[in-house]
């Protein structure tokens, strides 16, 4: 494992890698005087002009093995004040405490933890700067009995082969993925009416699964599904809020109650099955929230200059077509998490 000093030198170089890849010129360690006369070095400089105005990015990195305190937001606000430089980033590999995030909302800083470095650098670059292999990369991952590796492959081969052969796509990398779900634990609540009795609100636990990409519905269970610590080969970190999600659940099901006309109706309801909520809900809460990973058998396929990604459900060994476009419409998204997008080999 690499030792601290070395572990900031290569944050540094990716960070300053990824601003290059957007256009930026990035310079690590530069030295620069302020107008009070003192000396400061910044560890990723970044800028960028467009012939009009010019833009000045100050990158503070911490590859510490502890999340970062306030300190260090009051150090880069007071550095990119005395410098005239016009935003500042502090990336940090273990993320931050909450008075830094307080800090850096009062001070404008922006902060790159965990999540933000999987999008813009890949998991699996995150994961080894931490000092781990790709197979090391610690999830909650959804349990079950996987088919075979030939019969995952076999069903991507059937994907890209196109109608009657015809159409065949270049197979650009296949790999075993984790993708982020919300598993929501839901309470349904419905009238339930008797013979000779008053109605009566019934409370029913269910438990959703939402993809963390898009939030779209995934699969629905009576009771919680098995899940535990895993070592995954490949990532993607979550992109939506579990919050805002529950929030839109919820929202749905009350402006279905709230509709008068028919047509308006039929469009709530329709919306009710997109989120695999019952049509006869009464009310709905959200009462518990975590991110999970399930794990699926992806395909990044090509052909003449257009890309997709297949996912093959690896339990039932079954092309999932929903969550393949959804992780197609997420593309960049995609390639950058898991760092396959100048790859060819499988």
């Amino acid at each position: 494992m690499a030792d601290g000093n070395t572990k900031g030198a290569r944050l540094e170089q990716q960070v300053a890698s990824y601003f290059r890849v957007n256009g930026y010129e990035a310079d690590t360690n530069v030295r620069r005087e302020g107008k009070s006369g003192g000396s400061h070095e910044i560890d990723v400089l970044a800028k960028k002009s467009d012939g009009i105005t010019d833009i000045t990015i100050a990158v503070e990195c911490k590859a510490w093995s502890q999340p970062i305190e306030k300190d260090v937001v009051s150090k880069l606000s007071m550095v990119i004040g005395d410098l005239g430089i016009n935003k500042g980033i502090i990336v940090s590999l273990q993320g931050w405490r909450s008075g830094a995030e307080t800090a850096a909302r009062q001070e404008g800083i922006e902060l790159w933890g965990p999540a933000e470095l999987a999008q813009r650098l890949g998991s699996v670059a995150v994961a080894e700067l931490n000092g781990a292999t790709a197979n090391q990369y610690q999830v909650l991952g959804i349990q079950g009995k996987m088919v075979s590796d030939t019969d995952l492959s076999l069903a991507l081969e059937r994907e890209s082969r196109g109608f009657m052969g015809m159409g065949r796509e270049e197979e650009v990398w296949a790999g075993l993925v984790y993708v982020p779900f919300h598993l929501v634990e839901l309470h349904h609540a419905t009238v339930v009416k008797e013979f000779l009795r008053k109605p009566a609100v019934k409370m029913t636990p269910v438990f959703g699964l939402y993809n963390a990409l898009d939030d779209s519905w995934f699969a629905s269970y009576d009771a919680e599904p098995q899940y535990t610590s895993i070592e995954a080969p490949y990532v993607l970190p979550a992109k939506t809020k579990a919050k805002s999600l529950a929030a839109s659940l919820v929202a749905a099901v009350k402006r279905a109650h709230e509709v008068t006309t028919s047509s308006a109706l039929a469009r709530h309801q329709e919306k009710l099955k997109t989120l695999g909520l019952p049509l006869n809900l009464e009310n709905l809460s959200a009462e518990r929230m975590l991110v999970v990973h399930y794990p699926f058998y992806l395909g990044l396929f090509r052909r003449r200059g257009n890309e997709r990604i297949v996912a093959v459900e690896v339990f039932r060994g079954k092309y999932h077509p929903l969550v393949s476009t959804t992780l197609t419409a997420n593309m960049g998204f995609v390639t950058k998490a898991l760092n396959i997008s100048d790859r060819s080999e499988n």
